[in-house]
C-alpha cells in the first residue's frame, strides 16, 4: 500500500461496520470512482464512522470521484446524519444523499464525528468529550481524556498529516465507551521504516506499541500508544490498530497483540479504543 492508493468499502453480509469487521468490507479500488456503498449497513461504531471519512478524504486528495450510497434503513441513515458524517463528506466535496434531520439533544450517548486540526484542534475535541461525561461518570474523565489525547497525538505523529478524525460513542447496554481516531496519511510501516527496518505491516503495529518507539526521535515521545494500552488494561478494555494490510488488537493491557491480515490495505491508520464503564 502506498499513499497513492484508494480503497472501496462495500458493507455486505452481516451489515456491521465496526473495528473488528472493517477489514472484511474493504476492496482495492479500480481506476474509476471510489465506492462507499452503505446500502446494507445495519450497525456502525466510531471506527466505522472515522474510516468512512478517511476513505473519502484519501479519494479527494487524489482527485478521485466518490460514489456514495446511503443505508437502505432510514434509522441508520438518520444516525449517520446526526453523527455528522454528511457534514464531513460535504466538506470533502463528496456528493451524498443522507437525509436532513432535526437537531435534538442526544444527551450523554455520543460525540459526533469530528475533524481535528493539529494539537489546538485536538484540545477542543478533548474538551467537548470531557464535557459530555463529566456529569455521571467523573471517574472516567481522566483516563478517557488521557487515552484520547495520547492516541490522537500519536496518529498525527505517524501520519505526516496535520489533521485527523475522531468519533466517540457510549454503549450503556453493554457498559462501555469506545472512540476511534484515524487519518489518511502514510501509515505506520512507512513512517517507522524511516527510523528502523520494518518488514511488514504486522511488525509495524507491534513496534508502534512498544515503549520508546517513535518515528521522530524527539525526547519524551514514544510512550503514547503503550500508555493507552495500559489505560485500557486498567479499565477492562482494548486497543485495536489498523494500518496497511494488518490489524492488531491489544487486550488486558498486554503488548502482544492478536494480529490478522486485511483483504485490502487501509488508506492510513486507524486506532480504536474501548474502556468499560
Amino acid at each position: 500500500m502506498t499513499r497513492t492508493d484508494c480503497v472501496d468499502i462495500t458493507v455486505c453480509t452481516n451489515g456491521v461496520l465496526t473495528y473488528d469487521e472493517i477489514g472484511g468490507h474493504l476492496r482495492p479500488s479500480g481506476t474509476g470512482s471510489v465506492e462507499i456503498d452503505l446500502t446494507g449497513l445495519k450497525f456502525i461504531d466510531p471506527a466505522g464512522l472515522v474510516s468512512l471519512a478517511v476513505i473519502a478524504e484519501r479519494a479527494t486528495l487524489l482527485h478521485r470521484p466518490v460514489r456514495f450510497r446511503k443505508p437502505e434503513g432510514g434509522d441508520v441513515a438518520n444516525y449517520l446524519t446526526r453523527m455528522r458524517l454528511g457534514e464531513q463528506l460535504t466538506g470533502l466535496d463528496v456528493v451524498h444523499d443522507l437525509p436532513q434531520v432535526r437537531e435534538r439533544r442526544l444527551g450523554h450517548r455520543l460525540v459526533e464525528l469530528r475533524r481535528f486540526d493539529g494539537e489546538a484542534g485536538l484540545d477542543t475535541v478533548a474538551a467537548a468529550l470531557v464535557q459530555t461525561y463529566v456529569d455521571d461518570h467523573p471517574e472516567l474523565i481522566q483516563p478517557l481524556y488521557a487515552a484520547l489525547d495520547e492516541m490522537a497525538r500519536n496518529v498525527l505523529e505517524h501520519s505526516t498529516r496535520s489533521h485527523g478524525y475522531v468519533a466517540l460513542q457510549r454503549y450503556d447496554n453493554r457498559g462501555d465507551i469506545s472512540f476511534a481516531v484515524g487519518d489518511s496519511g502514510i501509515g505506520l510501516r512507512e513512517r517507522l521504516a524511516a527510523v528502523f527496518p520494518v518488514p511488514d505491516d504486522r511488525t509495524a503495529i507491534v513496534r508502534a506499541a512498544q515503549v520508546n518507539v517513535t518515528s521522530i526521535g524527539r525526547p519524551g515521545r514514544g510512550r503514547g500508544i503503550s500508555r493507552v494500552i495500559g489505560i485500557t488494561g486498567e479499565h477492562r478494555g482494548s486497543v485495536t490498530l489498523i494500518s496497511g494490510a494488518a490489524s492488531g488488537t491489544f487486550r488486558r493491557g498486554h503488548l502482544d497483540p492478536e494480529l490478522s491480515d486485511l483483504p485490502a490495505s487501509y488508506p492510513g491508520t486507524l486506532a480504536h479504543v474501548r474502556l468499560s464503564l
